[in-house]
């Protein structure tokens, strides 16, 4: 990454929380916006792009029509920010849906290091082609100067594109998870949209006579604010999660992975050998891999509450300390330079 910023004249070099900054941009999806951008605030002065703050909505049936003029209105939004005060760092969840790869490039050649994230980038890496290009990463990776993804398997998929990756784990945020003192009125719960293996699994659960409360849209509670979420989280004895990508088997991780533990709540998710490279696995999370073992954990967590509580303590110790958005941005910029 050095090299190709050296190359663009590029020397990332330490500087105070006042003197850098940095524009985050994202489709103005809610968890971003109140998990990465207070963390990002802690170290730099941060601009955003919000496409819905500009009359923009990707999900529209005339995206792809309107898509060429948000990519003009974003630079020249950016090009005006820059002359106003520098711009060190873009950070976007963007994908090829979203913007260009000349776009990216027209951005970094003002000067500005470019970094984007992807989710569930294991399936929706390619995606399907719209509008003369792919809607997933690989239609732009190659044009920022780092890429952060949260699945180890994606590495090598962003190396064949000629693009540069980074580990970079999602995280919890401490100001808004944190214990709820609320006693428990849930033995199981699951909070999340209804499809997939979820339903499967819900239903063997109950029909083994575990109860399991849902909440989401597709299940009969309908759908249930964010601000919610916590809430659930502390009043379950037990938090089920799941880690697979839509309809598939494939894993990656999820927010909840790190939210359910740094609410001081324990979790049950289903086995993605990743989380042992964040947590304790038996000890601090617990995991399954199929509905068999679910049944069987579920019942011995039940029967255990010393060890469901030693559990909790062990995984929000362990979240605060090593899984919060402000150390996922503090690595970040250490990686890029920006921090002596």
């Amino acid at each position: 990454m050095y090299k190709r910023l050296a190359q663009r004249g590029v020397v990332p070099l330490p500087k105070s929380k006042s003197q850098l900054h940095i524009v985050y941009a994202s489709g103005h999806s809610p968890w971003d916006i109140i998990n990465i951008v207070p963390a990002l605030a802690n170290h730099a002065t941060v601009s955003t792009y919000l496409l819905s703050d500009h009359g923009f909505d990707a999900q529209s049936q005339d995206w792809v029509q309107v898509r060429d003029r948000m990519n003009g209105h974003f630079v020249d939004f950016l090009g005006r920010l820059h002359r106003e005060k520098s711009i060190d760092l873009l950070l976007t969840y963007y994908s090829g849906h979203h913007v260009s790869p000349e776009t990216i490039e027209r951005i970094g050649s003002k000067g500005i290091v470019t970094a984007a994230f992807h989710l569930d980038d294991r399936l929706y890496f390619r995606g399907e082609f719209l509008g003369g290009r792919l809607r997933g990463p690989a239609a732009v990776a190659g044009a920022y100067d780092l890429n952060l993804t949260q699945a180890p398997e994606s590495l090598v998929k962003y190396r064949v594109e000629g693009a540069i990756p980074w580990l970079w784990p999602l995280a919890a945020n401490p100001e808004l998870c944190y214990p709820r003192r609320v006693p428990f009125q849930y033995d199981v719960s699951l909070v999340g949209t209804a499809y997939g293996n979820r339903i499967s699994t819900v239903r063997y659960l109950q029909g083994n006579g575990v109860r399991v409360a849902t909440f989401g849209q597709g299940w009969p509670s309908g759908f249930l604010p964010a601000e919610k979420f916590q809430e659930i989280y502390c009043a379950s004895r037990i938090n089920l999660n799941f880690d697979d990508i839509g309809f598939t088997k494939y894993q990656c991780g999820k927010i909840r992975d790190f939210e359910v533990p740094m609410c001081g709540a324990l979790m049950l998710g289903t086995h993605n050998p990743h989380l042992a490279r964040y947590f304790e696995l038996d000890s601090e999370l617990f995991t399954f891999r199929d509905n068999k073992e679910c049944l069987q954990q579920v019942r011995r967590l039940l029967s255990d509450q010393g060890l469901c509580a030693q559990a909790r303590k062990l995984a929000r110790t362990r979240a605060v300390r090593e899984h919060t958005w402000d150390i996922r941005v503090k690595a970040l910029l250490d990686m890029v330079g920006f921090t002596a």
